[in-house]
């Protein structure tokens, strides 16, 4: 069964990121995975001992297995869905690239601290390093989003090279399950023909069958603020991102780019990763 992984640090934004992935789940018949990454003290890490103030792995270990337990008993919505727990030592990215590799992980669903603001808040964070780094979809939240009813997607791109269809298939599911509708957008600093615009529409269509869908090219000299305007036009709720096409995501939420109005908008995100 496919499986959506939910990076848990018992936060509010964790909880919320959790009560989306459940709906997800519960739409897309996937399972959930929810994960605990514990932080080695430093002293463990760099071989010192540990002072008297710390917590010894076995506490933190125990106190994790407790509140990953009460976290689990407060959300009823679980039991609508099969899922499990996992609990280890280590940074946040590279065990979730193996349970991608090894446990058929298909999605991240994580949420992010901060309301307003919500790119700028990103960068440097775990949300963005997961983002950057794991090799699935990921979907990052601000505080109190709501991705369930959400009735309109874009989808940002370099549509000249056609996308692996499986690295949008996790979209369309969840497009599908929630009757949402699919903004495939090109934007280009220079003009698109129309024969070009009819052999990417041409080449993206079989892949979107039976998914309300549109295709929309449009010419901006500044990437961010032509995804800015489209997302107010089409009053967007969420802005699929595939990474690779011009490193879109960095242009978007790098540190180059920290003045682009786009960052304080707080608007769901999702990055696909291609290689």
């Amino acid at each position: 069964m496919k499986k959506i992984l939910v990076p848990i640090d018992f936060s509010d934004c964790a909880k919320n990121a959790l009560k989306n992935a459940i709906r997800i789940a519960e739409r897309t018949q996937m399972e959930l995975i929810l994960y605990h990454s514990l932080v080695v003290p430093v002293g463990f890490a760099e071989g010192a001992p540990v002072g008297g103030g710390d917590f010894g792995l076995e506490e933190m270990e125990k106190k994790a297995r407790h509140d990953m337990a009460e976290l689990i008993k407060s959300f009823a919505l679980l039991s609508k869905v099969k899922h499990s727990e996992v609990i280890q030592y280590g940074s946040l990215y590279e065990p979730i690239n193996e349970m991608v590799a090894n446990e058929n992980v298909k999605l991240v669903v994580m949420g992010t601290h901060g309301a307003s603001g919500f790119a700028r808040n990103l960068v440097g964070s775990n949300a963005y390093h997961v983002m950057k780094n794991v090799a699935c979809p990921v979907i990052a939240l601000p505080e109190e989003a709501d991705i369930t009813k959400m009735t309109q997607i874009g989808l940002a791109g370099d549509y000249l090279n056609v996308p692996n269809p499986e690295l949008i298939r996790t979209l369309i599911d969840i497009a599908r399950a929630f009757y949402a509708q699919i903004h495939v957008i090109h934007i280009d600093s220079g003009e698109v023909l129309v024969k070009d615009q009819i052999e990417i529409a041409r080449r993206m269509e079989k892949y979107l069958k039976n998914t309300n869908h549109t295709f929309h090219f449009r010419k901006f000299d500044n990437i961010e603020e032509g995804l800015l305007a489209f997302k107010e036009e089409k009053k967007l709720e969420m802005l699929a991102m595939i990474a690779k096409h011009h490193n879109l995501f960095e242009r978007v939420i790098g540190k180059s780019h920290t003045k682009s109005m786009m960052l304080d908008i707080p608007m769901p995100l999702m990055i696909l990763q291609e290689e």
